[in-house]
C-alpha cells in the first residue's frame, strides 16, 4: 500500500519534477543539492495534500494538479534562486567592505529569461486546459445527455395498497426515536448519530442510521464503532433497535480505517460521487457503499449509464467493485442519491442542448427539480416499489415562483439508474410545494410541519401523500391530497386508513378511474348485503357491501346512473382495483342485474 501511495504521489508530481529538472538545466546558478532538497520537500507537501484530499486519477484531475504543482514549483524555485543569489552577493560585499556598511538587500531582480519563459508556458497551459475543459464540456452535452437511461410515461405509479407499496414516514421521527435511545450505546458520549438511509432488510422496509465517532481522540481511544440503529420505516409505533455489529472502517475514522480512504486506495482511478451510504446485508453485517465513475474526457462530466459501485465490508475492510446493476442483492442503492440527483439535474436542464438553458436560449422544456425531499440536500425522496426496488422520487417545476403546477416527476431506479419521467400532458397537477402548503394548513393552530411529499396514482387520480410532523419531529398524520382537485384532502394516523377514506372521498366528490390502467382492474360480482345512498351537493354516492366481502365499494351516480336503485339482495357486477388488505374501493362499469338491460 505504501508503494502504491508513493507511485500516486509521483504521478501527481510530474509537473513539479519537470519544472525542477528544467531549472537545473537552464539556471547555471542552481545547486543540484539544493534543488534536490527543495524537490523532496515539495514531494512531501504533495504527499500530505494527496493523503488529505484524495483526488481521483481522472484525466482532468491529473492535468490540473500537475499544472498547479508546476505553477507553485516555478514560484518556489524563483524564491530559492533569489535568496541564493542574494546570499552570494552579501558574501562578496562583506569580504570587500572591510567593516564598512554594506547593502545586503536580496536581489529580487532575478534573471527572467529562461525561467520566465517556463513560468509563462505553465500559465498558458493552464489557460489552454481551462478553455479545452469548458469547450469540450459544452460540445459533449448532447452525448452525455444521451447516456441517461430515460423513458417517459403518462400515468403515475399506481398505489392500490399500503401493504403492497409501503408508505414510509418522514425520517425525522426515526431519528428522534434513535436519539432518545442513544444511551443504550456503550460510551454513548463518544459517538454521534449520522445520516439515515432507507433500505430493505429481509424484506422489511427500514431506516438505518450510522453511529460515528465524535472526534479524533474518541476514535483513537475506542478503535471501532459498536453498531448501528435500525427501525421500521412504515410502522409509526415501532421502536429503534441498536444492532451490536462492530464497524472498524467508518467515514468518521481516521487514517487507514477511514471508509472513504479505504475505497479510494482500492480504486484511485475512479472519481467518487456523493456521500458514502451504510447498507446492511440479510445477516446484519454492515457495508459502506460508494458510487464511482470515470469522467468524460476532461469535462468532469460522467456517463450516466456507466456507474460503478464500491462495496466495503465495514468489519474486515475488504473492498469490491461492481457494475452498479450487478452489485450484491442486499445493496438497495448501488447508485447513491447524489449521483441520481445529478442525473435529474442534467435531464431537466439539457434536454434541448446547452444553449437552450439560458434566457436567451428560450429555456424550452427546461425542468427544475424541487427541494422537498430528504436526500441530496432535499431534492430526492426514497420510495419502495411494489416489487421491492428502491427508487428516488422528485417532481419538476418551471422554476417560476408564480406557478404551482408540476411539469412532471421522475423515479430513478437506485440499482439500474433507469430514469422514468412521468408527464400527463392532458392533466395539470399541483407540485410538491403546493401539497406541502395545503397539508401544513390543515391544523394551523398546531403548527405542524408537512414533509416528504410523494406522488401516486390512486384509482386513476394523481395524489400527493404528505407526512405531518409536530415541532418535536414526532409523526402525527398522513395527508392524501388530490393533485388535480385540491379540495379533496383526507388525513389519518394510519396510511391504509387514510387511503381507504380518500377512496371514499374520491367517489363522493365525483372523481373516477379514467386513468387507471385497464389491466389493473379486477372483475367482481356478488350479492349486495348492505347499501347506503349519500347525497352530497350535486353528487350522489352509493356505497355497498357484498355478501362474504368486507370491502366497502363506492360509486358515483354520475358515472353509474342505475346505482341509486341498488337494494339489498341485488346481484351486481363491476370492475375494481382491490387487494386483500384493502377496506374501501371505488368502482366502475357497474351492472345491476335486472336494471338497464333489455329483455
Amino acid at each position: 500500500m505504501i508503494v502504491d501511495f508513493i507511485i500516486l504521489t509521483l504521478l501527481f508530481s510530474i509537473g513539479i519534477l519537470m519544472i525542477n529538472f528544467l531549472i537545473l538545466v537552464l539556471e547555471k546558478d542552481s545547486s543540484r543539492k539544493g534543488m534536490a532538497i527543495l524537490t523532496v520537500m515539495e514531494l512531501l507537501v504533495m504527499a500530505v495534500f494527496l493523503y488529505l484530499a484524495l483526488p481521483s486519477k481522472n484525466l482532468s484531475s491529473l492535468l490540473w494538479y500537475n499544472l498547479w504543482g508546476a505553477f507553485a514549483a516555478v514560484l518556489i524555485a524563483s524564491l530559492y534562486l533569489a535568496i541564493k543569489k542574494a546570499g552570494k552577493k552579501i558574501g562578496k560585499k562583506i569580504s570587500a567592505a572591510n567593516g564598512k556598511r554594506v547593502d545586503v538587500t536580496p536581489e529580487t531582480k532575478l534573471a527572467m529569461g529562461q525561467l520566465g519563459k517556463v513560468f509563462a508556458a505553465v500559465v498558458v497551459l493552464m489557460g489552454v486546459l481551462f478553455a479545452v475543459s469548458k469547450i469540450s464540456g459544452i460540445t459533449s452535452i448532447d452525448e452525455v445527455y444521451s447516456s441517461i437511461p430515460a423513458k417517459t410515461k403518462e400515468k403515475a405509479e399506481v398505489l392500490t395498497s399500503t401493504k403492497e407499496t409501503p408508505i414510509a414516514i418522514a425520517p425525522d421521527m426515526a431519528k428522534r426515536k434513535m436519539l432518545q435511545k442513544f444511551s443504550v450505546i456503550p460510551n454513548s458520549n463518544m459517538f454521534t448519530l449520522d445520516g439515515i438511509t432507507a433500505q430493505t432488510i429481509n424484506g422489511e422496509y427500514v431506516y438505518v442510521a450510522t453511529v460515528e465517532y465524535n472526534g479524533f481522540f474518541k476514535w483513537l481511544k475506542l478503535g471501532e464503532v459498536p453498531g448501528y440503529f435500525k427501525i421500521s420505516a412504515t410502522d409509526i409505533n415501532a421502536q429503534p433497535e441498536f444492532v451490536k455489529e462492530p464497524l472498524k472502517y467508518t467515514p468518521s475514522a481516521f487514517f487507514n480505517q477511514d471508509a472513504g480512504r479505504k475505497i479510494y486506495a482500492a480504486f484511485p482511478g475512479y472519481a467518487s460521487y456523493g456521500k458514502i451510504n451504510l447498507e446492511i446485508d440479510d445477516k446484519g453485517i454492515p457495508y459502506y457503499i460508494q458510487t464511482l465513475y470515470k469522467e468524460y474526457g476532461v469535462t468532469g462530466l460522467m456517463h450516466y449509464n456507466q456507474f460503478k459501485t464500491a462495496v466495503l465490508n465495514a468489519q474486515t475492510g475488504e473492498v469490491k467493485l461492481y457494475d452498479s446493476k450487478k452489485a450484491p442483492a442486499f445493496v438497495d442503492a448501488p447508485i447513491t442519491s447524489a449521483a441520481a440527483n445529478s442525473m435529474n439535474e442534467f435531464f431537466g436542464r439539457y434536454g434541448q442542448g446547452w444553449w437552450n438553458q439560458f434566457v436567451f436560449g428560450a429555456k424550452k422544456d427546461v425542468k427544475v427539480p424541487t427541494d422537498n425531499g430528504i436526500y441530496a440536500s432535499g431534492q430526492l425522496t426514497p420510495m419502495l416499489s411494489k416489487e421491492g426496488q428502491l427508487n428516488y422520487f422528485t417532481d419538476f417545476t418551471s422554476g417560476d415562483d408564480d406557478q404551482d403546477s408540476a411539469l412532471g416527476y421522475s423515479l430513478i431506479d437506485a440499482r439500474s439508474g433507469q430514469l422514468t419521467y412521468y408527464r400527463d400532458s392532458e392533466v395539470g397537477i399541483m407540485d410538491s410545494d403546493g401539497a406541502i402548503s395545503i397539508a401544513a394548513k390543515i391544523y394551523p393552530e398546531k403548527k405542524w410541519d408537512a414533509e416528504m411529499p410523494v406522488l401516486y396514482n390512486i384509482d386513476g387520480v394523481p395524489t400527493w401523500i404528505v407526512s405531518l410532523m409536530d415541532t418535536k419531529g414526532i409523526f402525527k398524520k398522513y395527508v392524501y391530497i388530490n393533485a388535480v382537485d385540491n379540495d379533496i384532502v383526507v388525513d389519518a394516523e394510519n396510511a391504509q386508513s387514510a387511503l381507504d377514506a380518500y377512496r371514499i372521498e374520491l367517489a363522493t366528490k365525483g372523481s373516477n378511474n379514467t386513468s387507471t390502467e385497464a389491466d389493473a382492474l379486477t372483475q367482481k360480482s356478488g350479492v349486495v348485503q348492505r347499501v347506503v345512498v349519500l347525497a352530497n351537493g350535486n353528487n350522489t354516492v352509493v356505497s355497498f357491501l357484498l355478501k362474504d366481502d368486507q370491502t366497502v365499494y363506492s360509486v358515483n351516480s354520475n358515472n353509474s346512473p342505475y346505482a341509486i336503485f341498488i337494494k339489498e339482495g341485488d346481484n351486481v357486477t363491476f370492475k375494481a382495483n382491490v387487494t386483500a388488505d384493502q377496506t374501501a374501493a371505488s368502482i366502475q362499469d357497474l351492472t345491476v342485474e335486472g336494471l338497464g338491460t333489455k329483455k
